[in-house]
């Protein structure tokens, strides 16, 4: 599958909103796309990625917040196209591509979203056993030095 990232501009914005009016589960689990989030996600030290397919379709939308050396990362799979391997696929283009800016990618996961748990377990993060203050399970991408 061919993806690319490129940075999440003004004109992604109508479109990535759509999917939220049309998904109740991602509605649950991802900050909706308004003003305000869109003023955080063009601050020097935060990122976000449009993730986009070979016909130019927005796939797929990674946030990006660093802290010091690590990015704590959200992804949003457009609705109609999960359950298909496209998590897998675009997170892993992201931590072969982009993600190598990061030491560390850290992901917060409801304990309850085993198709999210599933995917960072598939693209080799580890997840801590214990929750974080929030009820969070923590998965952790660390990129090796050499």
């Amino acid at each position: 599958m061919d993806i690319r990232f490129r940075p999440f501009g003004e004109t992604d914005l109508p479109g990535y909103r759509t999917w939220f009016a049309a998904d109740e589960e991602l509605s649950r689990r991802i900050s909706y796309p308004d003003d305000i989030w869109f003023g955080h996600v063009r601050r020097p030290e935060n990122a976000c990625w449009a993730s986009v397919d070979r016909t130019n379709t927005l796939i797929a939308v990674l946030q990006v917040d660093r802290e010091e050396g690590t990015g704590y990362l959200d992804i949003a799979l457009r609705p109609k196209r999960r359950g298909r391997g496209l998590g897998t696929a675009v997170l892993s283009a992201f931590l072969a591509g982009p993600g190598h800016g990061y030491e560390v990618i850290e992901g917060r996961i409801s304990p309850d979203n085993a198709a999210a748990l599933a995917l960072v377990r598939r693209c080799g993060f580890t997840l801590l056993p214990d929750p974080d203050d929030d009820g969070f399970v923590r998965a952790i991408y660390t990129f090796s030095k050499t």
